[in-house]
């Protein structure tokens, strides 16, 4: 089994690539949250833009008017439909990040375990020794008092 020494150095290389995969796993949540803004911002310019147009709010809307509106309304409504395309993209790409991590983690994680487990079976062996060093003891200082006797 491999030395604590070589383990510590094998879980510093795993921290080092959990905190990458933090750091990429966090940059992608942030951009999904940017990417969801701008996709609200658009469903609300377009809410806004509508009431804008009610026939009350304006004096009365030419058929030119109502073809340019259309085509604005249109193009608005492609742009939401791609940002939610690229929204789900980012969303699946969180996801990858997020599993990396995870996968990361768990790795680092189970260094720690058997850096631990190591520290236990040394403590115990160490213990063990001892015992059986002032057993040793023990028995000589009582076959001495007994030759002494």
């Amino acid at each position: 089994m491999a030395s604590i020494k070589q383990l510590n150095i094998v879980l510093d290389m795993a921290h080092k690539k959990e905190n990458e995969t933090l750091k990429i796993f966090s940059q992608a949540k942030q951009q999904l949250t940017q990417l969801q803004q701008q996709m609200a911002s658009l469903a609300q310019y377009k809410v806004d833009y509508l009431e804008q147009m009610k026939p009350e709010n304006s004096q009365q809307i030419t058929a030119a008017k109502l073809i340019r509106l259309q085509g604005f309304l249109a193009q608005l409504d492609k742009s939401i439909f791609q940002q939610r395309d690229v929204i789900a993209k980012a969303s699946l790409a969180v996801d990858a990040r997020r599993l990396e991590w995870s996968k990361a983690k768990r790795y680092a994680d189970s260094i720690v375990f058997l850096i631990d487990k190591q520290h236990g079976e040394a403590a115990l062996k160490e213990n063990k020794l001892q015992q059986k060093l002032s057993d040793e003891f023990a028995m000589m200082s009582h076959h001495r008092k007994q030759r002494h006797s």
